[in-house]
């Protein structure tokens, strides 16, 4: 039984050099067949990584003759060469023997699992470029949301960076931005200042109004057209209260320094004419 059971045991261990040397042969055998293809794939590759930054840089060279501003140009050609590089992928890879089909049902399983995962990128990148080509606002823009306020100081994919009035730097996500109800305060050429006044009773009123717009039409800023405009907001129990209006230029001039300096003039205009001006409680 002894004698039996090791002839078994070296008939075993004299088959298992013969199953690894045709192990090995069989892998050879398709490296071999797998060598031609796998060459193509490279060069298919690399010539994809070529013509897509060729392609990448005749469209830099094409938006540069336009009008279009350097983030747009920088995303544009980013996504031309993306794109070209993932049509050139897909040929490599037909090239090298990779089923497409398979590969597909597969990507399109783990795009969507990526997908839920990633949402939030996804959302803000896909508003981030939407907003590069809408244009609603550029470099410098003063703009407002619901959330911050500030100076744009760049546009990226994901989020924006503003700078807020006090000095802070603030990263705004794009999906918020394109959602959201943005104001944009340099879009226009002029921004109307407002300014509330009191005009206590027992003054003239008439002449209080001449004043006001009369400092209003000198200051520093302030556009003649539209011209500034004197309401009456509402009669209280001691004064008149008023809203002055003006438009400033907001590209040349700051408006809160006009707002400043109105009131300032204003002050003196009707302290000169021996009457007093008031400002109402916020």
């Amino acid at each position: 039984m002894v004698d039996l059971q090791g002839q078994t045991v070296a008939r075993t261990l004299r088959r298992r050099p013969r199953a690894l040397t045709e192990s090995f042969r069989q892998f050879g055998e398709g490296f071999v067949d797998l060598v031609p293809k796998l060459l193509l794939a490279t060069i298919a590759i690399l010539l994809t990584v070529l013509v897509a930054r060729v392609v990448r840089g005749r469209v830099e060279a094409a938006l540069r003759r336009t009008d279009a501003e350097r983030h747009v140009r920088v995303v544009v050609a980013t996504l031309v060469f993306y794109g070209v590089f993932g049509v050139g992928l897909v040929i490599a890879l037909s090239l090298g023997g990779v089923n497409l089909g398979v590969l597909v049902g597969s990507l399109g399983l783990a795009t969507v699992a990526l997908g839920f995962a990633l949402q939030d990128i996804i959302s803000n990148f896909s508003a981030g470029i939407v907003l590069l080509l809408e244009h609603p606002f550029t470099e410098g823009d003063h703009i407002a949301i619901e959330q911050a306020e500030g100076e744009v100081e760049e546009i990226r994919i994901r989020a924006t960076r503003l700078r807020a009035p006090d000095g802070q730097l603030v990263l705004v996500p794009n999906k918020l931005l394109f959602t959201g109800v943005l104001t944009n305060a340099s879009a226009t050429m002029r921004r109307r200042v407002e300014v509330a006044l009191e005009i206590p009773y027992g003054q003239d009123a008439a002449r209080a109004r001449e004043l006001l717009l009369a400092a209003a039409a000198e200051g520093e800023g302030v556009s003649a057209d539209p011209q500034p405009r004197l309401l009456t907001q509402d009669l209280g129990q001691e004064a008149r209260n008023l809203r002055l209006w003006v438009w400033v230029d907001s590209r040349t001039h700051d408006p809160l320094r006009v707002r400043s300096e109105l009131l300032e003039a204003a002050a003196k205009r009707l302290g000169d004419a021996g009457m007093s001006l008031g400002l109402p409680d916020p």
